[in-house]
């Protein structure tokens, strides 16, 4: 199917690294130590697991020193959380988009991905990392795209980023027939994504009654962050303003806030991606 909608284009596959990891974090019978262990034999995945879980988008109490105690502290399914993240990474073609810069795909991901945080905070607490995973990949098709459609694609996109009113998803149907939501959804599945980020990937441009469709209003709410232009920017600015105000029923004081905050904690992040 993806094949199909990709026109031929290749999925990159998994390092074999992560899959094992992944593997051993499914596994109920194997040990943490085992899984520690197994994250600290690949030297890149050590050292981005560790600088990713200190980060601020974790809010962790104090810094993990050791993939150990950050495995112990984190569990099972918070470490998959962070670990699929770094792995998705390693397999984007990041580094030949025609037009979208590198470190501007992953810098508004990470923005996404800290709002979505933020939002899940004072929504719903217990689903702040799942938010911030889900926020992080939700484009995670849009490489695939540019690298698979080419100049076509980034017409799309331009179309989307200049035109405040427009919705990239109803865009990319219209010169597609499809969007990089369904894209996004289907490397999700093809890659062995929980169900949850499956689903949050694959319908995130989906408006209306969130909870019909069982996923987070604040990954929906996220989607609309537009990859930035200076010519855009304050317009952009403004529309995060009024998204954060809808959701969360706040004030323009505390929208500014929940923005600053954001950025701040995704320069963090991004860092770690590019």
């Amino acid at each position: 199917m993806i094949m199909e909608l990709l026109e031929g284009y290749e999925l990159p596959s998994f390092p074999a690294a992560v899959m094992k990891v992944l593997e051993m974090l499914r596994d109920p019978d194997a040990a943490l130590s085992d899984i520690a262990r197994q994250v600290e034999s690949d030297p890149g995945m050590h050292v981005k697991a560790l600088k990713f879980v200190n980060s601020a988008a974790f809010g962790l109490a104090r810094k993990v020193s050791n993939v150990h105690h950050a495995v112990t502290l984190l569990g099972r399914a918070r470490l998959e959380s962070l670990i699929l993240p770094l792995a998705v990474k390693e397999c984007m073609p990041s580094d030949n988009l025609i037009c979208l810069d590198a470190k501007t795909f992953w810098t508004t991901n990470a923005k996404r991905a800290c709002l979505a945080r933020a939002i899940a905070r004072r929504l719903h607490p217990a689903t702040q990392l799942e938010a911030f995973t889900a926020g992080l990949l939700q484009d995670m098709a849009i490489p695939v795209l540019i690298n698979a459609k080419k100049d076509d694609y980034c017409v799309a996109l331009e179309t989307w980023n200049s035109d405040p009113e427009s919705d990239l998803a109803q865009i990319e149907k219209a010169a597609f027939g499809f969007d990089h939501q369904t894209v996004g959804g289907l490397m999700a599945e093809e890659w062995n994504f929980p169900g949850y980020l499956q689903e949050a990937i694959g319908q995130h441009h989906i408006s209306g009654d969130a909870d019909k469709f069982d996923i987070d209003r604040a990954i929906i709410a996220v989607s609309s962050l537009r990859y930035p232009s200076g010519e855009h920017q304050e317009r952009d600015d403004e529309m995060l303003k009024e998204m954060l105000r809808d959701v969360l029923a706040v004030g323009d004081q505390a929208a500014s806030e929940i923005i600053a905050q954001a950025e701040a904690d995704a320069r963090q992040v991004a860092a770690i991606f590019h």
